[in-house]
């Protein structure tokens, strides 16, 4: 086989799998047509084709050598694309595949079909380079509807007059070709429109899908440049889209082009909304600014058709460019016409998806906006409804608390009002019972018996010991009601200095009994550590709330702990107080618990989030506590946590608030 180049789109295929070339015998022009005609039509590849239309020339004729060359885009320049074995010596052919003709040519007139050699002095008149030794040859057109497609080449190594029957042969072999060629590039026109609509409905990028669309148009008109510029609306110029094999400074020198009258073939059809054709780039007008940069980088040629939106908007340019001057046949006619119908389809599908993807990135963010808000707007809410509900649970404690010490403190007073007095009283009968001991040292049996029953010596012993503890359960009662008053502090709703460590003991004399052993829970051991606090300017029965809160949940913690742990778990409490700078205190309750893991740190403070079983927390305590230290006092509250090693609660004042209101 010779060797040769091709342009051809089925260059794709492995000429190694294409159909097995057959073994010539002898075979009759009729035969030969016949089997041509077969071929044509059963083989995929034209390369194949080609190669087996060669070698049925050469034996059909009884030549040394026969090709067949193709006619690039140019209409000017010819490719061979297959050729024959020497038969005779067996040696192969010269090894020039590609060859440029003339325009004045006979191969390239219309009319000229066929061109005829028959000594050896005009074989070299033929058009394509002859074989050495050739003696006679022939040379005729592979024409198609509209343009030459290519040209079949015979060469004889010896005198010959190629008979009428031969001639007749030749041109039918290349009316099939024609017809073969015409056929394939259809087909490969509509492989390309597929090709690329599947890249558009794959949602590829538009810069790829241009690249694509003039890959797959160049396989199809070899020799031609093609490429694509969008308009910049803006600044009304072309940009660059796909110029997959220009020259790159031609491209680049390309890449911002003006729309306008005058403007070359490019930026005049996008001005015109119209197909531009310069056919000669050397002596249009439309290229007079443009001409000595075209020229410069071997542009000769430019055909340029716009491509619009739906309703008639100019989006860009595509172009066929080549290197000599040539016309524009009805196959680059309607090559323009698919490339701008592809490259319009591709740039709306672009913008819509573009416009889609802005729409739903504005959607987006407009929903994370109303969602925030949304967000926000429960999170006020919810601690509105906190408020509600921790107002009225302290609403209602603050007027038990008022009714109880009422109804406490009357009776408690009264008692130790008339405390003294019993004293006193028992004191004069003591007295007069030692007066008539004096005077009546020997009583009668009667008043012996009685003083026997009586115990007068345990009794004169022990009657003082009981009124001394009922006066101090009486302070004692009066100690818890003032107490009570205290952490309620219904009298101190404002702001004012309050020594905090006297809120802490209020609270924990209220809790003290969960602190003692009961059941399976082991008493809690209570460590305090208070350091040397000055009075801070503080809301002291919302600061109350917080140390009940902060120490009940403590106390829960480390009492449902105590139910699965070791028989030797100790829980204890560490409350610590202490100078945090010079401007701020802290106060800090710590346990031995098992800990809060850290995927709940960050939620503990959220209004109505609970651990505990159901009927057993609200979740609003330590979210109404965050509240009261970061929002009343400009505080803060947070967490020290690890795992099996307990929790730590700091509480962290300024000493002066500076004005904060309720």
């Amino acid at each position: 086989m010779c060797s040769f180049s091709t342009s051809s789109s089925d260059t794709s295929i492995d000429l190694n799998l294409a159909i097995s070339q057959p073994v010539f015998t002898e075979i009759n022009p009729q035969t030969a047509i016949t089997q041509l005609s077969q071929w044509a039509l059963s083989t995929p590849a034209l390369d194949s084709l080609f190669e087996q239309v060669a070698q049925l020339i050469a034996k059909t004729l009884k030549v040394s050598y026969s090709a067949i060359w193709r006619v690039l885009s140019d209409q000017q320049s010819f490719r061979r694309v297959a050729c024959s074995l020497n038969f005779i010596s067996g040696e192969p052919t010269a090894e020039m595949t590609e060859f440029h003709l003339p325009t004045h040519s006979p191969l390239l007139q219309e009319g000229a079909f066929l061109i005829h050699a028959t000594q050896s002095s005009t074989v070299r008149d033929l058009p394509f380079p002859s074989p050495p030794d050739s003696q006679g040859g022939i040379v005729l057109r592979i024409q198609g509807r509209h343009q030459l497609l290519g040209a079949i080449e015979v060469y004889s190594d010896e005198p010959r007059q190629f008979s009428e029957d031969e001639v007749h042969f030749l041109q039918t072999v290349a009316s099939i070709l024609g017809s073969a060629i015409e056929r394939n590039a259809s087909e490969a026109l509509i492989a390309t429109q597929s090709q690329v609509l599947e890249l558009i409905a794959d949602g590829a990028e538009l810069k790829e899908i241009f690249n694509r669309l003039c890959e797959l148009l160049e396989q199809e008109l070899p020799s031609a440049y093609c490429s694509i510029l969008v308009v910049d609306p803006q600044e009304n110029r072309l940009r660059s889209g796909a110029a997959p094999t220009l020259p790159p400074k031609y491209a680049q020198g390309v890449d911002g082009l003006m729309i306008g009258a005058c403007s070359g073939s490019c930026g005049t059809a996008a001005y015109r909304g119209e197909s531009v054709f310069v056919n000669d780039i050397a002596t249009d007008p439309l290229w007079s600014n443009f001409r000595d940069f075209a020229l410069g980088h071997g542009i000769r040629a430019c055909w340029s058709s716009p491509f619009l939106s739906a309703e008639g908007q100019v989006l860009g340019t595509f172009a066929l460019s080549h290197q000599v001057a040539c016309q524009p046949t009805p196959y680059h006619q309607e090559v323009l016409k698919t490339a701008v119908n592809l490259a319009s389809i591709a740039t709306e599908s672009s913008r819509r998806a573009a416009a889609l993807k802005t729409a739903n990135l504005e959607l987006e963010h407009r929903v994370e906006v109303r969602t925030a808000e949304l967000s926000s707007t429960l999170q006020r809410l919810q601690q509105t409804q906190a408020q509600l509900i921790q107002a009225e649970k302290m609403s209602g404690l603050g007027q038990m608390v008022a009714g109880v010490a009422h109804e406490i403190n009357n009776p408690a007073t009264f008692i130790a009002g008339n405390l003294p007095h019993a004293k006193e009283h028992f004191e004069d009968l003591l007295n007069l019972l030692k007066a008539y001991q004096s005077d009546f040292p020997e009583p009668r049996e009667a008043v012996l018996a009685h003083l026997e029953t009586t115990e007068l010596e345990f009794l004169m012993e022990d009657l003082p010991q009981v009124l001394k503890g009922m006066e101090s359960g009486c302070d004692r009662i009066i100690n818890i009601v003032q107490g009570l008053r205290n952490f309620s502090r219904l009298d101190e709703a404002d702001l004012k200095a309050v020594n905090l460590h006297e809120g802490i003991e209020n609270t924990l004399m209220i809790l003290n009994h969960r602190l003692a052993a009961s059941g399976q829970h082991p008493e809690i051991q209570l460590l305090k550590q208070y350091g040397d606090l000055p009075l801070v300017s503080c809301y002291a029965n919302q600061l109350n709330q917080v140390f009940m809160n902060l120490l009940s949940n403590t106390i829960d913690a480390l009492s449902s702990q105590a139910l699965h742990a070791n028989p030797n778990f100790s829980p204890w409490i560490r409350i610590t107080t202490e100078r945090a700078g010079t401007d701020r205190v802290q106060i800090k309750i710590a346990d031995n618990g098992i800990g809060i893991p850290p995927e709940i740190q960050t939620r503990i403070f959220d209004p109505f989030y609970t651990t505990k079983p159901i009927g057993q927390g609200t979740g609003l305590g330590l979210a109404i506590s965050y509240q009261i230290v970061t929002e009343k006092h400009q505080g803060k509250l947070y967490c020290h946590s690890t795992p099996g090693q307990g929790a730590e609660f700091v509480i962290e004042l300024p000493i002066h608030q500076g004005g904060v209101s309720k």
